[in-house]
């Protein structure tokens, strides 16, 4: 741990991991969730997220589940999102700086992006950022390989808060890469979506004969899932079954995830 965080800091960022994880299938709540965290844990105004393909952090018509909240009033926050619409080259100086850092993970604030000069006399500062009363931002970014995507938080302050320091910088990083480690652990660890229905199912506490009836399967094939899912877990009983479940990781669910549905193995 950086000797900047605080024992707090980490206590507030994996109590938040936690709740990430029991609002894991909910794709609205758990982002509205992290960004909410987010901008408390360092004190910021407003935050937005969202998930992209592998390079294209810098291609708004590519993000997806984006999310933002704590706009002061509607027109600070429409005055800032017209900058999605626009197609300019040189429209932010710190576009370049990104696209060098390409696919990766990193955690950055504005001065490190820009700087002062270029930043102050830009026209995304001037024609949006200021009407929406921002300036200072950290930007961090998440490579996902797992699913081939990036995932990035932006966090902002207005000019009177200051910038962003190397405690919130470090903080947000580590978080955020600890939300790369829950993702990694889960894929490594999915099941086939049929086998999620089907151990849905038993710790809803239904036999095999009512999960066939349910999902319009045979008895047979049901069984078959059933034997798979001890395998896969390594469990001995339909008890040690349930208790491996509840064990296995919850990460936060990204659109940009694909369902593979291989049979039983």
């Amino acid at each position: 741990m950086s000797d900047l965080v605080t024992w707090r800091d980490a206590r507030n960022a994996f109590r938040l991991l936690e709740e990430l994880g029991q609002l894991s299938h909910d794709t609205l709540a758990w982002r509205r969730h992290l960004v909410t965290g987010m901008s408390a844990l360092v004190g910021a105004q407003v935050g937005m997220a969202a998930e992209t393909p592998e390079a294209g952090l810098l291609d708004a018509s590519r993000h997806q589940g984006s999310v933002d909240l704590g706009w002061a009033t509607a027109s600070d926050r429409r005055a800032w999102m017209q900058v999605c619409e626009r197609q300019d080259a040189a429209l932010d100086p710190s576009d370049a700086r990104i696209a060098q850092l390409g696919v990766g993970t990193f955690t950055a604030p504005r001065q490190e992006l820009a700087s002062d000069r270029s930043w102050y006399s830009s026209t995304i500062f001037n024609e949006h950022y200021r009407p929406a009363r921002l300036n200072h931002y950290l930007l961090s970014a998440l490579h996902v390989p797992e699913h081939r995507a990036m995932h990035f938080v932006f966090l902002f302050r207005e000019s009177s808060r200051g910038p962003f320091d190397a405690r919130e910088r470090q903080l947000i990083h580590l978080l955020h890469g600890e939300l790369g480690l829950l993702w990694r652990s889960a894929q490594a660890l999915r099941l086939p979506r049929r086998l999620q229905q089907v151990l849905a199912l038993f710790q809803a506490g239904h036999g095999e004969k009512e999960v066939a009836e349910r999902l319009g399967l045979s008895p047979s094939t049901v069984h078959d899932y059933s034997k798979a899912l001890h395998k896969r877990l390594g469990a001995r009983s339909r008890t040690e079954l349930l208790a491996k479940a509840r064990a296995l990781p919850r990460a936060p669910r990204l659109l940009l995830q694909e369902d593979d549905l291989p049979a039983p193995s």
